[in-house]
């Protein structure tokens, strides 16, 4: 875009507490202050999100000699846009797609970060759209495109999005305005001054790096000192052991793996974790040719997730961090030295909260009317917890202070047990039919949430799993668990699963999965006394 026009559209996409009414305000005050004539326009979204907002903003360069007042339009119109401002990149794809950003005129400037959408959340399996689409239409419709990670910036700048973008727009050099009348812009809002040049600066300079997706390599995944202090010297030698004992390509999914054990549970519990990693790993290497690690990588990531379970006390441990409590006052843009109340709204149910006890006493519980009743009525149901109050928090905190006799608890006794059947029938797969193992492989991520979601996905899981024991060795039998996995995931109600085995000739299991008892079950599969 030349920077002579007398005439400027820009169009800011961004969603509820990004800033971007801020953004807009900074741009149309520089412009004023100019000697411009400015307007700006909004258009609030609603459930989307925090709800998406389209900023759009027309500049007017006054021709000398010239009195008349220009009128200026409302609201953005398809191919008549210079500039278009995305606090985030689906919301760049969004302008992209309502004709905002045409290749003869507009230039693009977005976050390259995600704030994921209530479908992508919310899908059982990964849903996650695809950035590289984005980057892709916006190298073809843009005339020029600068993209960037602008809140990990405004993250370490200590400010905002907005602030990061306001840079970015400078160091583009696509309005006509020297750097001094932006920081002047800045300084004129008088809110979080010092924060905002900061991240200014940090965004002005990134631009400068040049056009297209600029973002920094990503460095492998760190297991930060802060996890463990005092235990250094465990956590170091078992990094070093990875390095020894697993190939290149394994090492970033297992250390991300290792670092979440050491959060969840602790060192033991990350060993616990490379030792299955290197039975799989040694089992792939006996079968298969060397160097082809597939099964390894996915049964890394998806046997890290599922060790890393949330119960009790995981969720009370999150909840009472101080990192926690310092994001939130991030967030809404206090100190802790301001009056703030935070509040928790929990439900956890009797299986829960019985699963927190030690193994037999839970199972104990669970089997005794009595007990569950007396149970439910002190800890089940809906609570709400502020954990700025001790009242709140103490309870919270003893909960988390658990997490040392967790191994004890009746959820791990359940969910080892599980882990160890998913990887026995592994073993068994990769033996006898290994395409079929690298899609049970993939199994457990159905295994998710909490609650009647965790309840129906580990329902799908068994059933599943016992699908494939009947599927070994047919013909196309990866292609069948793969169809079969993918109706699972279209709902928790099991619909279209229940459909689908009956298609693949399995009423039987067909049936099973309406049973108000599958759920309750660990897979029995492995050996053929229990899955007959």
């Amino acid at each position: 875009m030349s920077t002579n026009k007398q005439r400027i559209n820009i169009a800011i996409t961004a969603m509820g507490g990004q800033g971007g009414g801020v953004l807009a305000d900074w741009i149309i005050g520089m412009a004023e202050h100019s000697g411009w004539v400015a307007q700006t326009t909004s258009v609030p979204g609603v459930a989307q999100r925090t709800g998406a907002t389209i900023y759009y903003l027309e500049l007017f360069k006054p021709v000398a000699g010239q009195s008349e007042t220009p009128v200026l339009s409302l609201s953005p119109a398809t191919g008549d846009v210079d500039l278009v401002i995305a606090a985030e990149l689906m919301e760049a794809g969004r302008a992209i797609q309502r004709g905002f950003v045409t290749p003869d005129r507009t230039t693009l400037i977005a976050s390259s970060h995600r704030a994921y959408a209530v479908s992508e959340k919310e899908a059982l399996g990964n849903a996650l759209s695809d950035p590289d689409v984005i980057h892709q239409a916006a190298d073809e419709m843009a005339q020029r495109y600068l993209c960037f990670d602008m809140a990990a910036l405004a993250t370490q700048t200590g400010s905002v999005v907005s602030a990061v973008l306001f840079g970015a727009l400078c160091g583009s050099r696509v309005l006509p305005f020297e750097r001094d009348a932006f920081e002047q812009a800045i300084r004129n809002g008088g809110v979080g001054v010092d924060a905002s040049l900061r991240a200014f600066a940090a965004g002005h300079d990134q631009a400068l790096q040049g056009d297209g997706c600029t973002d920094l390599p990503q460095q492998a995944p760190q297991v930060y000192q802060w996890i463990y202090q005092g235990q250094d010297a465990g956590i170091k030698q078992l990094l070093a052991g990875l390095e020894q004992a697993f190939p290149a390509e394994l090492l970033a999914p297992l250390t991300e793996g290792v670092r979440r054990l050491l959060d969840h549970s602790g060192l033991a519990y990350a060993k616990l974790y490379v030792h299955r990693m290197q039975q799989i790993l040694a089992l792939e290497q006996a079968s298969q040719s060397a160097g082809e690690c597939a099964l390894s990588q996915r049964v890394a990531a998806r046997l890290a997730v599922w060790m890393a379970y949330e119960d009790t006390i995981r969720v009370a441990e999150i909840k009472t961090r101080s990192r926690r409590f310092d994001g939130l006052y991030q967030e809404v843009g206090i100190d802790a030295k301001q009056v703030s109340y935070f509040h928790e709204y929990l439900h956890p149910r009797i299986e829960e909260v019985a699963e927190t006890l030690p193994a037999g006493v839970g199972r104990w519980v669970l089997k005794t009317g009595w007990a569950s009743s007396l149970l439910n009525r002190l800890f089940a149901g809906p609570k709400t917890v502020s954990t700025q109050s001790l009242r709140g928090f103490l309870p919270l905190y003893l909960v988390a202070r658990m997490r040392r006799w967790r191994h004890r608890t009746l959820r791990y006794a359940l969910e080892q047990e599980r882990i160890e059947q998913w990887l026995a029938l592994l073993t068994e797969l990769s033996r006898t039919d290994a395409p079929l193992a690298l899609e049970v492989a993939q199994l457990p991520e159905l295994i998710k949430g909490y609650g009647k979601t965790h309840a129906r996905g580990l329902r799908n899981f068994s059933i599943l799993c016992q699908a494939a024991k009947h599927l070994q060795g047919q013909t196309d039998s990866a292609a069948i668990l793969l169809g079969l996995h993918q109706a699972a995931l279209q709902s928790e109600a099991g619909t279209e699963l229940a459909a689908a085995l009956r298609e693949a000739g399995m009423d039987a299991l067909a049936h099973e999965l309406g049973h108000p008892n599958v759920q309750a079950q660990v897979v029995q599969v492995m050996e053929p006394q229990a899955a007959g």
